[in-house]
């Protein structure tokens, strides 16, 4: 049966954000003949190691050789944290939506969705692109809306979770980002003169992401396309709620 007392150590290590240790590549294959006991304690060494994809082969091992067996539970979530760890984005997922489905009333659950959130925001980037200032605004934000959802269903389903605490400041973040995302389409229809639409981006903002760094920003340029499109009623409007707001005082 699983141990929740083991959970600690591996998030402590998630939550490092290491880069995936080396392996040798052992296929699942040429993983000896070992009882499942044997099996997960040296997927345990290895990920303590830090040779996580070496891990990864036993603990495949382990689920394929044993799927009934007593540590199944306990399998799966080490391969969630594997797969993660070495970067298999599309297997984590894979092996999260198994586990959620296969137990739908697991006292692990909130971990599954931490996971899960952790899982998308590797997907849509990698802290080697934060570190070289990489703009993923334009990217794709799929990843984005489903770490969202992952990090909120966990805060609000589990609001005494070991793990609520730092998902809701990963959930600051991704917010701060889909943020920077609208923002950025805002401007490019602004650049272009479609000012319908950048309003329409701008509306977004506020409505979705009131207390990002780019709401007064978003208010300031529905003023000027209003007075643009010889509207003045709403641009008075929105000076109105820029007069009476208090901004981030990091706002752009």
């Amino acid at each position: 049966m699983f141990k929740k007392i083991l959970l600690p150590v591996v998030i402590a290590s998630a939550l490092s954000l290491n880069l995936t240790g080396c392996s040798t590549g052992v296929v699942t294959d040429a993983v000896p003949d070992m009882s499942q006991e044997a099996l997960r304690a040296e997927a345990m060494r290895l990920t303590e190691k830090g040779d996580f994809a070496l891990a990864r082969d036993y603990l495949e091992a382990l689920d394929s050789r044993y799927p009934f067996g007593e540590l199944t539970d306990q399998v799966q979530l080490d391969l969630i944290y594997a797969y993660y760890k070495s970067h298999k984005s599309e297997q984590a997922t894979a092996a999260i939506e198994r586990f959620l489905r296969l137990n739908p009333n697991s006292m692990y659950t909130d971990y599954a969705l931490y996971m899960k959130g952790l899982n998308e925001l590797q997907k849509h980037g990698t802290i080697i692109q934060d570190y070289l200032g990489f703009d993923r605004s334009q990217k794709d934000p799929v990843a984005l809306y489903d770490a969202f959802k992952a990090f909120t269903d966990l805060i609000e389903r589990f609001p005494n979770s070991p793990y609520a605490k730092d998902a809701y400041l990963r959930l600051v973040d991704v917010k701060m980002a889909l943020a920077r995302r609208e923002w950025a389409i805002a401007k490019y229809y602004q650049d272009r003169g479609a000012l319908v639409s950048a309003i329409r981006h701008c509306h977004f903002i506020i409505y979705n992401y009131p207390d990002s760094m780019y709401t007064k920003a978003a208010y300031e340029m529905m003023a000027q396309n209003y007075e643009t499109l010889g509207l003045p009623v709403p641009a008075a409007n929105v000076r109105k709620v820029i007069a009476a707001s208090h901004f981030d005082p990091d706002s752009i």
